[in-house]
């Protein structure tokens, strides 16, 4: 059985991979259940905010350029992946951390880091009943990653899951624990909520949510005209109705190519304009509009009201954000 190793900071990264893997024989130790009520709640600080989506940080001069023109102060950077994976040489199964983000370029000043983790479901299941344990290890992985990669004071970490009706009460157990331990150092909790979550349950002890308005549609399907953003697939959820946390909103500005080999799906192309194609396969490219973009803005803030902090966009790449023009991207942030 593996152990967790608590050492200094400068050794830290070395041992990164173990740190969901220990302590499997632990006992969970009870934390105090917190609960935010009405009077407990303040107004968000406004803010502009993009997403950082690579494994690699490493900002281009033209990114840098970009934050500072469009007065973006919120970065949400995917620290790491949480997923469920087999150990080598071994039938166990274990909730492990992957695809962990590598820092080479610093942080820029003037903006706030949200370190953020993406949880997979198939992770979500195997953490049942051991929640307040991977609670604390996401919690304590992402604030030292920050911390070591020097990114500043962290007043918010984000957990991103598409969590289900049958892992509801996992996700929401882990997102109370983390949570309490947020809390006590005066950090916030959000969640990233998809449209097919809007009409359930939230967990009341986090402090905000993010409602994505992209990938909405069914890339699969040779019916499906664009499946990062389409107003037909965003209407059915627009249904008044009072979400119990306050929700920011991110946007789309990036696109790729979906290819299909005799009217079934292939693959997801990045670089379609590179694909060599038989006579048997094509390319749908997709890419929203800025007009497009606006439309559901402006229907998603009709139905649940204007943000409660600002508008995020999904992500900060050059070649993908050069599609629009700058005057594009202040309306798709706009919140006034």
């Amino acid at each position: 059985m593996k152990h967790l190793l608590y050492i200094s900071a400068g050794i830290l990264l070395l041992v990164m991979c173990l740190l969901f893997t220990s302590q499997k024989q632990q006992g969970a130790i009870a934390q105090t259940h917190t609960t935010v009520t009405e009077d407990d709640t303040t107004p968000h600080e406004k803010s502009k905010a993009i997403y950082y989506w690579r494994t690699t940080f490493n900002l281009s001069e033209q990114e840098q350029q970009f934050l500072q023109k469009h007065d973006i102060n919120k970065l949400y950077v995917r620290m790491f992946d949480v997923a469920l994976e087999r150990e080598e040489m071994s039938d166990i199964w274990e909730v492990v951390p992957i695809a962990t983000t590598q820092f080479i370029s610093d942080v820029p000043e003037g903006v706030s880091i949200i370190p953020t983790t993406y949880i997979t479901v198939d992770a979500l299941r195997d953490m049942q009943y051991n929640e307040e344990r991977y609670a604390k290890l996401i919690v304590e992985r992402l604030l030292a990653m920050a911390r070591y990669n020097k990114c500043g004071e962290i007043k918010e970490v984000q957990f991103d899951c598409d969590w289900t009706q049958t892992t509801q009460s996992i996700y929401f157990e882990l997102c109370e624990k983390a949570a309490n331990l947020l809390h006590e150092k005066d950090i916030e909790l959000s969640i990233t909520v998809r449209l097919h979550q809007i009409s359930s349950e939230a967990p009341y002890y986090v402090d905000k949510g993010v409602l994505m308005v992209y990938n909405t549609g069914n890339f699969k399907s040779t019916r499906t005209r664009n499946s990062i953003l389409d107003i037909e697939d965003i209407k059915p959820y627009l249904k008044a109705r009072d979400y119990p946390l306050p929700l920011d909103y991110a946007y789309p500005t990036f696109g790729w190519g979906i290819k299909f080999y005799n009217n079934d799906f292939e693959k997801i192309v990045t670089n379609p304009e590179y694909e060599l194609l038989t006579e048997a396969e094509y390319i749908r490219i997709e890419r929203p509009t800025t007009a497009q973009i606006l439309e559901v803005k402006n229907a998603v803030e009709k139905t649940f009201g204007k943000p409660a902090s600002g508008n995020i966009i999904y992500h900060l790449d050059q070649k993908q954000l050069s599609n629009y023009k700058d005057h594009e991207i202040a309306q798709i942030l706009s919140y006034n």
